[in-house]
């Protein structure tokens, strides 16, 4: 009982933060669009895409590989020690190295080198990826203070947003503003880190530094295949379409994905609590994901089917008139919440935590493969509408294949376990039926 009431409290204070999270961009959206306009608002939008690539490689997959090993030894403060400075380090190292790479493309790529400033402030996110430990929090499933520190950072960062950002100029100040979130709320959980969590300092050595970035090795490249098909759109269009029209794109696509983050609490509630049921129970720990499979399901196809409906009067208020063809791209787009939501479910949800990662990675990998160079062929013929297009097939594809892949291996977790009194469960076994 006790366990089920942390569940609830964890995907409680997620869910409340991350309203209060998700609820700024219907605020600073609608502002900094009528005041950077689509010129400038796309720029700003193409500097934020190309650090996040920096953001995504220093995240390197520690947010599950990380979380699964303070899950096994979360009762042993000294292994927790060791995982929290080794994961940390390894992090600085990765931080240190697309650092590099960001400089040498500003300073190469013309098209970069024209607004300099705007890359190296959106790279304080970089910082805050590095600095902010959530996956230290989601594996002791104690996500209440990191997430109580994301919003209140996001939160207090909102009137500097309003009070410094004035015309079309201050995208630069924008980029700053908005990059400096996870740094903030990583300032506010020292003290929770040192003192409650009771982190003692542990030397990492170069061995326990490359073993972290060797488990995570192949959850990052399922991640990157995915962040390649889901983060690059904007990048692609950047190159082939005009500055207006990539505006109207990550317009849209930031509703979208704050339509798909608002899963988010219940995902980083249930990965770290499902991981932890396995340890005692295989069984236990399937029928966890196969209710979290019909209940994330259900939910995300309704907010799909709400997006497309809901679609012209949500741009047309959020947006403004300028932006009215984000409305149409919206639509295209509107299925990739329930597509998300299936994806958390078999992939990180059953494949991460049954140590499926290979099998994951080579699924994300080929999608990654067909689907930028769908993304870059309907983008060059289509625009816009081509690009929105292109990301509902690739994710579509992915949930697919790990749905194969996992009936396969005997997880068909969208069924009924045949054998409930079973004591154990071997992955890859055939211990499902049908209902």
């Amino acid at each position: 009982m006790r366990l089920e009431k942390r569940l609830a409290e964890n995907i409680f204070s997620l869910a409340v933060v991350q309203a209060l999270t998700y609820a700024a961009p219907f605020f600073t959206v609608p502002y900094l669009v009528r005041v950077l306009q689509p010129t400038n608002y796309g720029l700003l939008s193409f500097a934020q895409a190309i650090v996040l690539y920096c953001d995504f490689v220093t995240d390197y997959g520690f947010a599950f590989s990380a979380t699964r090993a303070i899950v096994l030894h979360r009762h042993n403060p000294e292994d927790v020690s060791r995982i929290f400075w080794s994961t940390i380090f390894s992090k600085t190292v990765l931080m240190i190295g697309t650092g590099l790479a960001l400089s040498l493309l500003v300073a190469f790529i013309p098209r970069l080198h024209q607004t300099p400033a705007v890359y190296a402030v959106c790279f304080l996110s970089v910082f805050g990826t590095t600095a902010f430990p959530v996956w230290l929090f989601q594996g002791l499933e104690q996500m209440k203070a990191s997430a109580i520190a994301l919003g209140a950072a996001r939160f207090l960062t909102l009137p500097l947003l309003f009070a410094f950002v004035r015309e079309p100029s201050h995208y630069v100040r924008a980029a700053a503003i908005q990059g400096s979130v996870e740094l903030l709320a990583a300032v506010f959980l020292a003290p929770v880190i040192w003192r409650r969590l009771k982190i003692r300092w542990h030397r990492p050595s170069i061995a326990e530094v490359a073993e972290s970035l060797r488990i995570a090795w192949p959850l990052f490249l399922s991640g990157a295949a995915l962040f390649l098909c889901t983060s690059s759109t904007a990048v692609i269009l950047g190159f082939v379409a005009r500055r207006e029209q990539v505006g109207y794109y990550t317009a849209a696509e930031k509703l979208i994905k704050a339509c798909i983050a608002a899963f988010n609490p219940l995902g980083q509630a249930l990965y770290p609590h499902i991981a932890a049921a396995r340890t005692g129970s295989c069984l236990f720990a399937l029928r966890l994901i196969r209710n979290s499979f019909w209940v994330t399901g259900g939910l995300a196809f309704a907010a799909s089917i709400a997006t497309f409906a809901l679609a012209r009067p949500v741009c047309g208020l959020v947006l403004g008139a300028s932006f009215a063809p984000s409305s149409q791209l919206l639509r295209w787009m509107s299925p990739l919440p329930f597509l998300f939501g299936l994806m958390s479910v078999l992939g990180i949800q059953t494949m991460v935590v049954f140590e499926l990662d290979s099998v994951m990675s080579r699924i994300m990998m080929a999608g990654a493969c067909a689907g930028i160079p769908l993304t870059i062929l309907l983008s060059r013929y289509l625009g816009p509408r081509g690009a929105a297009m292109a990301s509902v097939i690739e994710a579509g594809g992915m949930v697919a294949a790990m749905a194969v892949a996992l009936r396969v291996r005997g997880f068909p977790v969208w069924q009924r376990i045949a054998s409930p009194g079973a004591a154990t469960f071997a992955p890859g076994s055939q211990a499902w039926s049908g209902d």
